[in-house]
């Protein structure tokens, strides 16, 4: 582009020029004048070395912005379309600098409050979030596996995991002591959570069906023609078969030729209601007896072929069931008091920071817009919508517990509480949605 610039600038030049000769005369220093006032019209290059940020000792320099931008767009360049990725370094850009902003003013300040952690309080902080995350899927179990995403490198996440210990103990010194929680609203909030819970838990629970499908997809450049001779032939194979000859028999040609995600479970879709799945999918799914094999269906993604695994009719909760699913899902009253002090230690973090910044006379930072995402892609067949269950905990029963703040510079590294929106361009879904 410069390149481009600069012969953009001479050839105007020559143009200008051409009717005053003197203009073109040597120099002292024996170079053209009009290439002297061209070369001072381009902008010059940014200096790696240039400040962008200061607090207190802290500096943040170009080269250091730009190698990290450099290496968040690396990490994500199978998530960002091209035509977006100048979006994207600008977004990562402008997070980053926001995020220095904050962690260089809370550091700073636990400096000055001669806050300090231990290796012991780090392994603390560890053993915390192994524990908070053990059963679910690919939780850590070692400082390692936390810092493992980080798009900076283990060392710089090992830094920055410390630095988010310290800001907690420096959040939990002079913030938390100061939050009291109103009884008055906690007892309010309580008895609005089980009243919630008990209106969820007495809804009527609608007919669903758990099935598998094999689809030989149309969207590929394949024929219907072709994909409905290659759904038959697959049909033929199954036809006939019952119980677990059958059920096993799917499983393995869904593994081989399905062209859903679902593929990976042996056609598996899990629990659906009516109008989950697109209209002629549902209605056949809904039309098939409990073990029973559909004919070849076709919808806007393709041939599909169905196996009803377990109808579950519509009922009426008793009781029993709903007194059941409210002591199970209503949290105590300490449990909720947690929340409600996190929560405010949240808000209360947010105007400390604010405060911080007023003092040292730094402008408070602009959230980054995330770039642009492209048009979303329809949903896979087997994405459902939430469903209400007895045994899941509504929203309002559950808050998202909030731990001590975190701040880090770097998006990616899991424990760290407190830190700006990361970009997410649009992931794409699989074909086989409903509209």
């Amino acid at each position: 582009m410069k390149k481009l610039m600069t012969i953009a600038l001479t050839v105007s030049g020559l143009l200008y020029t051409g009717c005053d000769k003197k203009s073109d005369a040597p120099v002292a220093d024996g170079t053209n004048a009009t290439a002297q006032a061209q070369a001072a019209a381009l902008p010059a290059p940014a200096s790696p070395d240039e400040v962008l940020e200061t607090v207190g000792t802290s500096k943040l320099t170009r080269g250091q912005l730009d190698a990290d931008v450099a290496k968040l767009i690396e990490v994500r360049k199978a998530q960002i379309p091209p035509d977006r990725i100048d979006d994207a370094k600008k977004f990562f850009a402008q997070q980053l600098r926001r995020e220095f902003v904050m962690k260089a003013l809370l550091l700073n300040e636990a400096a000055k409050k001669g806050i300090t952690v231990t290796d012991a309080e780090v392994a603390a902080r560890v053993e915390e979030i192994i524990k908070t995350a053990k059963g679910q899927p690919g939780a850590p179990k070692s400082l390692d596996d936390i810092l493992a995403s980080h798009p900076m490198g283990k060392e710089r996440a090992r830094t920055e995991f410390r630095d988010s210990v310290l800001i907690n103990k420096l959040v939990e010194q002079e913030i938390v002591p100061k939050i009291k929680v109103d009884q008055e609203e906690l007892k309010k909030q309580y008895t609005e959570i089980v009243s919630n819970i008990t209106q969820r838990a007495k809804a009527p629970q609608p007919e669903k069906v758990r099935a598998s499908h094999i689809l030989i997809k149309t969207d590929d450049g394949k024929s219907s023609e072709d994909a409905k001779k290659e759904i038959d032939a697959l049909h033929a194979q199954l036809k006939g078969l019952k119980g677990k000859e059958l059920s096993d028999k799917f499983a393995a040609l869904a593994k081989e030729k399905s062209g859903c995600p679902s593929k990976e479970r042996g056609g598996d879709l899990g629990e659906f209601g009516h109008g989950q799945m697109v209209p002629e999918f549902d209605k056949a799914a809904f039309a098939l007896a409990e073990g029973a094999l559909s004919e070849p269906v076709k919808t806007q993604f393709g041939w599909h072929i169905i196996l009803a695994t377990k109808k579950i009719p519509a009922k009426t909760p008793t009781d029993a069931e709903v007194e059941k699913a409210v002591a199970e899902q209503k949290p105590t009253l300490a449990e909720l008091e947690k929340r409600m002090k996190n929560q405010e230690t949240q808000q209360k973090f947010q105007e400390y920071l604010q405060g911080l910044m007023q003092a040292h006379g730094v402008a408070q930072p602009r959230p980054p817009m995330p770039p642009k995402r492209p048009a979303a892609k329809p949903k896979s067949v087997e994405s459902k919508p939430v469903e209400l269950k007895p045994a899941t905990k509504p929203a309002a029963a559950k808050p998202i517990e909030t731990k001590p703040v975190e701040v880090k510079p770097a998006p990616a590294v899991k424990p760290v509480a407190a830190k700006a929106a990361e970009a997410k361009p649009a992931e794409a879904k699989p074909a086989e949605a409903k509209k």
